[in-house]
């Protein structure tokens, strides 16, 4: 599918999240471009969607493969 995604002409952004938890939102998470960063092995629903959002408005990860844990 990412094969498809990159090949496409259009604005993308893909987002590799680890574990997904239920814990509370708690505003701390680690980014990288291109895998996760080291030792992430989870991150709570509440974060990635914070994550998510925050990449997409800054448009800083256009065309990127952004790893997100916490």
């Amino acid at each position: 599918m990412e094969e498809i995604i990159t090949a496409s002409g259009l604005d993308w952004t893909i987002v590799r999240p680890p574990r997904l938890t239920n814990r509370p939102h708690s505003a701390k998470y680690r980014m990288s471009e291109g895998r996760l960063p080291l030792f992430g092995v989870s991150i709570s629903r509440a974060d990635l969607a914070n994550a998510t959002i925050a990449i997409t408005e800054k448009h800083s990860a256009s065309r990127k493969v952004v790893g997100v844990c916490q």
